[in-house]
């Protein structure tokens, strides 16, 4: 089973950030993330952290603690990937990016390859990615990056809505 995370303070913007995910993941749960249990993130196989609407940024104070030791794979999509960013102790900056931007791949990886474009749709970006390997870059802020010692995934982007094999790829690893 996949744990689909909603990071979505409206329930309205779960049709454009959660849905399509829904669509393409058969066996899941979806919970909120002020809701989610360590109960959840045990017995889900992978974890899929969605995006969020452009100004919503609530789940920043949310608890994500449970990255720091999950030996699960997870991927954070956008807003997914600020959290596990923050929680690693990368800061965010500002960096708005809105529409589709190219993305090269630049180090081989179990989930694209090449180069692709992408729709983005984000304020905010890494300030630094030490304590991650990059896999992927647009032309102005990181594209993907992974944990460098964990299945933890995380892009800037949203696949979802272009490029479904990344998480078709994520699925399947």
């Amino acid at each position: 089973m996949i744990l689909i995370i909603s990071t979505c303070k409206e329930k309205l913007s779960e049709l454009e950030f959660v849905q399509p995910i829904k669509e393409l993941v058969k066996n899941f749960k979806v919970k909120h993330y002020s809701e989610v249990t360590k109960d959840d993130i045990d017995t889900a196989d992978k974890i899929i952290i969605t995006g969020t609407a452009l100004n919503d940024f609530d789940y920043l104070s949310g608890n994500f603690q449970w990255l720091l030791t999950v030996n699960k794979p997870v991927i954070g999509i956008c807003a997914g990937m600020q959290i596990i960013a923050q929680v690693f102790g990368v800061e965010l900056k500002d960096c708005k990016m809105i529409g589709v931007k190219k993305v090269t791949v630049t180090k081989d990886n179990k989930l694209c390859q090449g180069t692709f474009n992408a729709y983005f749709l984000h304020t905010k970006n890494l300030e630094n990615t030490d304590r991650f390997e990059i896999l992927a870059k647009s032309e102005e802020n990181y594209g993907m990056i992974k944990h460098h010692s964990k299945e933890i995934y995380s892009c800037s982007f949203h696949p979802e809505v272009m490029n479904q094999e990344i998480i078709n790829n994520f699925v399947h690893l």
